[in-house]
């Protein structure tokens, strides 16, 4: 994964990328991706610029990374409210899997308990 986001950046893309890397998590969303990860790493690095698209794909396709990414997004205080907001939604869905539903519940009780 690592030599496929270097290829995207020496290409140049940068937040070109950030909706289809995505799109590609959206595929496979209970897949292990890394802590971060390759994919997390690339699209971090464009704070302030890839939030919109993080929510948008999360309402789209739930996954564990994007979950994970939402919460790494309130531990910082970017878009808290809002992004807390969309980890309760996520809790009360039927289309998400179960493992992901927990894990968004884990994360609401976290930060309400911070």
């Amino acid at each position: 994964m690592y030599d496929s986001i270097d290829t995207i950046t020496n290409a140049g893309y940068k937040t070109n990328a950030i909706e289809p890397l995505l799109h590609l998590l959206e595929r496979h969303p209970i897949t292990y991706f890394g802590d971060p990860g390759a994919i997390v790493d690339f699209i971090e690095q464009f704070s302030g610029e890839y939030e919109a698209s993080l929510a948008a794909s999360v309402k789209r396709t739930t996954t564990n990374t994007t979950v994970w990414m939402l919460n790494r997004c309130i531990n910082v205080g970017i878009h808290t409210e809002e992004f807390m907001g969309i980890l309760k939604e996520i809790t009360g869905r039927s289309d998400v899997d179960n493992t992901i539903k927990e894990m968004a519940q884990e994360y609401v009780a976290f930060q309400e308990n911070r």
